[in-house]
C-alpha cells in the first residue's frame, strides 16, 4: 500500500498497490491514480499507517519522473517548515512544461477514432466523444493519464561518415569545415558548424555529395556545454577553503567579496565534480547565471559539463532538468526556480550573493515564496551535502544562527576586499536642500578628471518614515524598535508590526522643529538637480529605462548601478534605507553603503540626516563584525529571527470580517507560545485595505502551524482571503 499526494491541494490519500509493481513503487515514485472519476498525478510520500483506509488501486507508474527519496524528505521539512502546501513543492520537482492533460488510450469504445496504445490530448478526446464520455472511460479505465514533456524539435545534423576520408586537399573550404565537426565528435548541428566556420550551406552540400558527411533529422542538442580548462589558476586562492566546506558538508557562510564570487563558486564546483557528484549553484538573476557559467567553462578543467537553468530558455529548461537528473550535467547554475531541481549526484549547493531578495518569490512569480537559502539548507541536510552561502555581507539571521554557539551553520575564513575607497559621509542637518554643494563638487572633480560618478537612489516601496529635517530623528515603536511609519499619509503613524498606532504631531519630539517629512526621494528628481547644477547632461539606469549610459554622470537604482565599476559612487539619500520601517532596514542600508563602496575605486560619497548612525559608519570602514555586534544583540531582545520565528498573514476581506476571523477562530486555535498581533490595516492606492497579522514564536514549526491555520481558515470564510509568508526578509 502506498500514500499519495495528489498534484493539487488535497489531503494525502491511501491507494491500493497492484500485485506485480509493487517492488517499483515507494516513497518519491511519480504515479497515475484514480480521484472521483478522473486520473490524477501524485507523489508517493510512504507506507499507510492506516492501510485499511485504501480502495481504489494506482493506475501507472512513472519512474522517469519520480522524486528521489532524500529529495522527497526535503520538501517534506519544507511544506511542514514553512506553510507552503506539500503539492506545490513537489510540483517544483517535477519538469518544467510537463503536460498533464494527455491520455493512453487502452481498450478504444465504439467509433473511436483512436487504436489502443494511442496518445491524445484531453481536449481531443472530449471534442470526439464529449466530457461525460471521458470520465466514464476514465473511471472504467479506457483511458489512462499519459504525461508527456514536450518532444524536442528535429533540426539539421552534419554527422561524419565512416570509413576512408575523402581527398579534400583540393577544397581547403570543405576541409577546414570538416575538421572542425572531427574535433567537435564527429556531429552537430549544421546550423552550429556553418556558425562557427562561417561557411555557407553550399560547402556542406558538396561534402554531402563527396560522401564526407551525412545530413539527417535529429532532435536538436540539449544545451550542456563541455568545460574548455585553462583558467583553474584563479581558483587557488578558494580551493582550500571550497574543498573544506565540501569534504564535511552541512552548511556554511563564506564572505567573498563581489568581484571575487565567481572565483569562490568555481571552487565549490570543482571540490564537488572530483568527488564525482554534481553541484547546484543559484544566483539571484538571469544575468547572473549566464555570466558564472562562462566563467565556470573557462575555470573548471577540462572533462567536465556545465548548463543553465532559469526561464528565458524556453523549451531547453525541459531538457536541462532532465540531463540534470540523469546526471549528464556535472554543475548547474540556475535561479529560484532551480532551487528543488533533482541531482543524480547530490554533492554542493552554492548560493550566490545569499542576501539578494530575488531569491525569494513574490506572489504570483515563479518559485516557492522561501529563500532558496533556506531550501538550499534543508536539500543539504536531507542529501548529505554542503551548502555553501556566498557574500561580502551574509544576512545576520543566517551568519548570527551559526557564529553564536548554536551548532547549525559554520563559517569558513573571511576574505577581505582588496583597496576600499575614501569615504565621505555629509551631514544634511539643517539643511533643505537635496544635493549638498560637496555632493556638487565630487561630481564636477571626477568628471571633469575623465571620471565616472553612479549615483544611486532607491525608493524601496515601503511606508514613509517620518524624519525631522533639523535633527534626523525618528520617531520609534517603544516596544518593537522600528520606526513608526505614515503608510497613507494620513496624520497617524503605526508600527508595521505590533500596529501600536500614535498621531503624527506637527513638531518633532527631540528637537521641536516643525520641518518634518516623509524620507525619500526620486531618481528622476536627483538626475533633473544633477543636470542642472552641473550644467551637463545626466544619464539613467534602471530596471526598465537606460538612457545616456556612457554619460560622466549616471543616476540610477541601486541593483543596476552596483553592477558596474566607478570612479566615485554617491549616496544622495541613504536615510530612505536607513530609516525605512521594515524589519531589516538597518542590516539593508549597512548591505547598501558596503557594495557602493566595493564598487567605488575612489570615493564614496554619502548624504544624511543620521551620521553618528552605527551601521553607517560601520558600512563605512567595511566592518561587518561592528554590524554583527550591534544587530545581533537587538535582534535577540526583540525575539526577531534567528532568534524567534515570524509568519505574515496578509488578509484580504471586509474589516468586520477580518477581526471576527482573527478573534474567534484564530486566536483560541493556535497552540500555546505563538503570538498573534492585532490586524494592522495597509492601505493601497486605488485598492481596497488589507490586513496584516504576525504570528511570532521561539520555534519555527509552531508558527509555520499557525501559518497553516490561518490559510485554512480563509479557506473556510467566504469572502476572505489570505497569503502566508513564514520567516519573510521583511515584515
Amino acid at each position: 500500500m502506498a500514500l499519495m499526494i495528489p498534484t493539487h491541494a488535497l489531503p494525502p490519500l491511501s491507494y491500493l498497490v497492484p500485485a506485480g509493481t509493487g517492488s517499483g513503487v515507494g516513497p518519491g515514485t511519480v504515479v497515475v491514480a484514480p480521484l472521483s472519476g478522473r486520473s490524477r498525478l501524485g507523489v508517493v510520500v510512504g507506507p499507510d499507517p492506516e492501510p485499511g483506509r485504501a480502495r481504489e488501486e494506482i493506475c501507472s507508474v512513472r519512474h522517469d519522473l519520480s522524486v528521489p527519496p532524500d529529495l522527497l524528505g526535503a520538501c517534506l521539512r519544507i511544506s511542514g517548515s514553512y506553510a507552503v502546501p506539500l503539492p506545490n513543492v513537489l510540483r517544483a520537482t517535477l519538469p518544467p512544461g510537463l503536460d498533464a492533460g494527455r491520455f493512453l488510450v487502452v481498450r478504444p469504445g465504439g467509433g473511436w477514432p483512436w487504436e489502443s496504445g494511442s496518445v491524445v490530448s484531453r481536449a481531443e478526446i472530449k471534442k470526439a466523444i464529449g466530457a461525460d464520455a471521458l470520465r466514464a472511460a476514465e473511471a472504467e479505465g479506457a483511458v489512462t493519464l499519459r504525461p508527456a514533456v514536450p518532444e524536442r524539435k528535429a533540426v539539421e545534423w552534419s554527422v561524419v561518415r565512416g570509413g576512408a576520408e575523402p581527398d579534400l586537399a583540393r577544397a581547403p573550404r570543405q576541409r577546414e569545415v570538416f575538421g572542425v565537426l572531427k574535433d567537435r565528435g564527429g556531429a552537430l548541428p549544421s546550423s552550429v558548424l556553418l556558425s562557427e566556420t562561417g561557411a555557407g550551406r553550399s560547402v556542406l552540400r558538396e561534402l554531402a555529395r563527396r560522401g564526407a558527411v551525412t545530413l539527417v533529422r535529429r532532435p536538436e542538442p540539449v544545451p550542456v556545454f563541455d568545460t574548455s580548462g585553462g583558467g583553474e589558476s584563479g581558483l587557488k586562492p578558494f580551493r582550500r577553503d571550497a574543498g573544506r566546506a565540501v569534504g564535511r558538508g552541512g552548511p556554511f557562510v563564506w564572505r567573498v567579496p563581489t568581484d571575487e564570487q565567481p572565483g569562490a563558486v568555481a571552487a565549490v564546483a570543482r571540490a564537488a565534480v572530483e568527488e564525482g557528484e554534481q553541484a547546484l549553484i543559484l544566483a539571484p538573476e538571469r544575468e547572473t547565471v549566464d555570466r558564472l557559467v562562462r566563467h565556470l567553462l573557462r575555470a573548471l578543467p577540462a572533462g567536465y559539463t556545465v548548463a543553465a537553468y532559469h526561464g528565458g530558455l524556453g523549451k531547453d529548461r525541459t531538457a536541462v532538468h532532465a540531463a540534470v537528473r540523469d546526471g549528464e550535467a556535472d554543475v548547474v547554475v540556475g535561479t529560484r526556480a532551480a532551487a528543488l531541481l533533482p541531482l543524480a549526484r547530490p554533492g554542493a549547493f552554492c548560493v550566490v550573493d545569499e542576501p539578494d531578495g530575488s531569491h525569494r518569490a513574490e506572489a504570483g512569480y515563479e518559485g516557492l515564496p522561501i529563500h532558496t537559502r533556506d531550501v538550499a539548507v534543508a536539500r543539504g541536510r536531507a542529501e548529505g551535502a554542503a551548502v555553501v552561502c556566498l557574500s561580502p555581507v551574509p544576512s545576520l539571521r543566517l551568519f548570527a544562527a551559526g557564529g553564536r554557539g548554536r551548532g547549525r551553520v559554520g563559517e569558513l575564513p573571511p576574505r577581505a576586499p582588496v583597496g576600499w575607497p575614501s569615504v565621505r559621509v555629509v551631514d544634511m542637518r539643517g539643511s533643505g536642500s537635496v544635493l549638498s554643494s560637496t555632493l556638487l563638487d565630487a561630481c564636477r572633480r571626477f568628471a571633469g578628471g575623465g571620471g565616472r560618478v553612479g549615483v544611486i537612489v532607491d525608493r524601496l516601496g515601503y511606508a514613509a518614515v517620518v524624519t525631522c529635517n533639523r535633527c534626523g530623528a525618528v520617531r520609534r515603536c517603544p516596544g518593537c524598535d522600528v520606526p513608526l511609519a505614515s503608510p497613507d499619509g494620513s496624520s497617524l503613524l503605526a508600527c508595521p508590526r505590533c500596529g501600536r498606532r500614535e498621531p503624527n504631531g506637527g513638531r518633532c519630539a527631540e528637537c521641536g522643529s516643525d520641518r518634518l517629512s516623509p524620507a525619500g526621494i526620486a531618481v528622476e528628481r536627483v538626475r533633473e538637480g544633477l543636470a542642472e547644477a552641473l550644467g551637463s547632461p545626466v544619464g539613467l539606469i534602471t530596471a526598465g529605462r537606460r538612457e545616456l549610459d556612457g554619460a560622466p554622470v549616471v543616476a540610477g537604482t541601486a541593483r543596476c548601478v552596483l553592477r558596474e565599476g566607478w570612479d566615485a559612487v554617491v549616496i544622495p539619500d541613504v536615510d530612505s534605507s536607513l530609516q525605512a520601517s521594515g524589519l531589516g532596514a538597518t542590516e539593508r542600508s549597512f548591505r547598501l553603503v558596503y557594495r557602493a563602496a566595493e564598487a567605488a575605486s575612489g570615493l564614496l560619497l554619502v548624504q544624511t540626516r543620521a551620521p553618528e548612525h552605527h551601521a553607517l559608519l560601520a558600512a563605512a570602514r567595511g566592518d561587518y563584525a561592528a554590524l554583527v555586534a550591534s544587530e545581533v544583540p537587538r535582534l535577540r531582545a526583540a525575539g526577531y529571527p534567528p532568534f524567534a520565528h515570524l509568519a505574515v498573514a496578509s488578509l484580504h476581506g471586509p474589516e468586520e470580517k477580518v477581526l471576527r476571523a482573527v478573534e474567534s477562530r484564530l486566536r483560541p486555535a493556535v497552540e500555546a507560545g505563538v503570538e498573534v498581533s492585532d490586524p494592522v490595516g495597509v492601505a493601497r492606492a486605488g485598492r481596497p485595505p488589507y490586513w496584516k497579522v504576525l504570528l511570532r514564536a521561539r520555534e519555527l514549526d509552531p508558527v509555520a502551524r499557525a501559518a497553516s491555520l490561518v490559510a485554512r481558515m480563509a479557506a473556510g470564510t467566504h469572502g476572505l482571503q489570505a497569503r502566508v509568508e513564514v520567516d519573510p526578509e521583511e515584515v
